[in-house]
């Protein structure tokens, strides 16, 4: 039997051991890129392509239900390919190294110790850049396509290491028992903070337009705004009395043309009803009643054409507010107080209209106007939620008390406004600028140096 040279021996096993660890290499790839992607895919993005039939979807969802499974064959896995890589640096790569430092004159014991450091030098770059480094920044960049594409790995390794997994994970449950610690992550809420973080990055990536991230914090933002702070205001309500004259109802009805009326007997806390415009241009427009008729006809003929009102308590917000719309199939409310006194009047198109707040037309009046970098021109009326939103302050511990920036300022001066008032908050100044009656109707507010 011929024995090769010791020289061919060397070239021999520096071939098997570079081809061993480029096999090794190539299962650790496998390895990291079903780790990361086991970690970081998507269950909204997997669920849907499971339901539109891609059976890999499906099997790698079944598999995610097994997470700890999983981890623990993919660890046996990565330790075993560490071990082995070790075995082949000492065995088959440092001798042949060893061998030609030897060949270029090294002394024996030098030539064995660079072998050796020099093995596990190659070793641990080709591990750590190619099968550690390079596959896991690919998973993350593409976590949902490479679960999908590696999904069989971990299949596969779970099914032939199933007993070494089953004693492991058995031995680790009792470990974590016996330590008092959960064996199963719990799983935290999603809270608002969080969903307006992932807006926010969503939008900086280019994933979401700006328009688009609005709309989403609109809808978001319906559940922290209450129906006080867009509802049309008690004194701005326009309603028909049946006590008044046809002449008055017509003026109100051409005037203020609106699409319904509250309907009253006598002023606005005594509501019988609503009413159409068309039914009262019927009433007292189109067809107008003659002269002998009088009031009394005119008011019987309207009270006959009234419909029912929703009414809603003013501690609502704008969310509850529209499934109460849905739930009563109405666009058109009154807001009462707990007192039975109508506070407001709403409507389905108020709702929208703070859906679409910062996305109306630039020929609609703002409610928030930007002069420069350190003032703002704000309505009394504006949201204090668009307030905050808009000059970037935290949100005030008592700001339950108030919906409108003009109630926030009336809240701290303890007392009704008056014109040139002013309150510091939060580094801003709230200057009153204009005030009709009890109400603010303009504020100037200042960033304070």
């Amino acid at each position: 039997m011929s024995v090769l040279p010791s020289s061919q021996q060397q070239i021999v096993f520096l071939l098997l051991g570079l081809a061993a660890t480029v096999a090794l290499i190539g299962v650790s790839i496998l390895i990291s890129l079903s780790e990361i992607s086991f970690a970081a895919a998507r269950d909204v993005r997997l669920r849907s392509r499971a339901e539109a039939g891609d059976p890999r979807a499906v099997a790698f969802l079944k598999l995610r239900r097994n997470s700890g499974q999983v981890i623990t064959v993919l660890q046996i896995c990565l330790n075993a390919v560490g071990v082995l890589g070790g075995i082949i640096s000492e065995s088959m790569l440092s001798d042949p190294i060893a061998a030609g430092f030897r060949s270029m004159g090294t002394s024996p014991a030098l030539a064995s110790k660079l072998g050796s450091a020099c093995s596990f030098m190659l070793i641990t770059g080709l591990f750590v850049l190619f099968a550690d480094l390079l596959p896991k920044r690919i998973a993350m960049n593409a976590p949902d396509r490479i679960a999908l594409k590696v999904g069989w790995f971990p299949a596969i390794a779970l099914k032939v290491l199933y007993p070494a997994v089953l004693v492991f994970s058995k031995i680790s449950d009792w470990l974590l028992k016996l330590l008092k610690i959960p064996a199963a992550a719990t799983v935290e809420p999603v809270t608002p903070e969080d969903l307006r973080a992932i807006l926010a990055a969503g939008t900086a990536s280019g994933v979401l337009l700006e328009e688009e991230h609005q709309m989403i914090q609109n809808v978001l933002g319906l559940q922290d705004r209450a129906v006080t702070s867009a509802m049309t205001p008690r004194d701005e309500i326009v309603f028909l009395d049946v006590q008044e004259s046809p002449e008055s109802q017509r003026d109100k009805v051409r005037v203020r043309p609106y699409s319904r009326y509250p309907l009253c007997d006598g002023g606005l806390d005594k509501v019988i009803g609503s009413i159409r415009a068309e039914d009262v241009l019927v009433a007292v427009v189109d067809e107008p009643q003659p002269k002998s008729t009088g009031l009394t006809t005119i008011a019987s003929q309207i009270f006959r054409m009234r419909r029912d009102v929703l009414s809603l308590p003013d501690t609502l917000n704008l969310w509850e507010t529209l499934a109460q719309f849905e739930a009563h199939s109405a666009g058109f409310a009154l807001i009462v107080n707990e007192y039975g006194l109508v506070v407001g009047l709403i409507t389905y198109k108020d709702i929208m209209g703070a859906l679409m707040d910062g996305l109306v037309s630039p020929f609609e009046e703002q409610a928030i106007v930007r002069r420069d970098d350190k003032s703002w021109l704000i309505d009394g009326a504006a949201p204090i939620g668009d307030v905050i939103r808009e000059l970037d302050i935290p949100m005030f511990d008592d700001a339950q008390n108030f919906d409108t920036v003009g109630g926030f300022v009336m809240n701290r001066l303890r007392r009704m406004a008056r014109k040139a008032d002013s309150v510091q908050s939060s580094g801003f100044r709230f200057e009153v600028v204009d005030v009709e009656g009890f109400r603010i109707n303009q504020l100037l507010v200042t960033r304070l140096n």
